[in-house]
């Protein structure tokens, strides 16, 4: 995607939080908060607002369904939160509470992911770099949003 390089080529640091990160357990919420607020401040790259509070298809909507949220008032209570722990307090009193083996596994899920073949060429599509240098079809989504962040340089998994 490369929705954060600068006319030069040169990727800047990430305005937003790997999607490995987690806040009480919670796989993507960081990145989710960053995300939110960037776009209210107008700052989100272009390449980011598709998925902003997306469908199931995306990070931001597996981790709604998987809360059972309702992303406006997610969207509102992040922009209303002073900080990520009160966000996290509103989404444990508003979410479907899971185990802590449930979180596991739905982390776990998220890694173990490859796309199929159509979705491989969609990636291979919208990031034609890593495509150059790697196997996209076989890079965990939290991979490839790092690696074309400039987080890691080669895959982790």
């Amino acid at each position: 995607m490369t929705g954060l390089r600068d006319d030069d080529g040169v990727s800047p640091p990430p305005p937003l939080r790997s999607p490995r990160d987690t806040l009480g357990g919670y796989v993507f919420l960081p990145r989710l908060i960053d995300k939110v607020r960037l776009h209210a401040r107008g700052a989100l790259p272009p390449a980011y607002l598709p998925q902003l509070l997306g469908e199931s298809g995306t990070l931001d909507g597996r981790f709604v369904v998987f809360t059972g949220l309702d992303r406006e008032a997610l969207r509102a209570a992040i922009l209303s939160a002073p900080d990520d722990a009160a966000v996290l307090a509103w989404v444990e009193q508003h979410a479907v509470p899971h185990s802590e083996d449930e979180n596991r596994a739905w982390i776990s899920a998220i890694d173990a992911y490859r796309p199929d073949p159509d979705r491989t060429r969609r990636r291979a599509q919208l990031y034609p770099e890593l495509a150059a240098r790697f196997d996209v079809a076989t890079l965990s989504l939290f991979d490839l949003i790092d690696l074309d962040e400039g987080r890691i340089d080669r895959p982790t998994s």
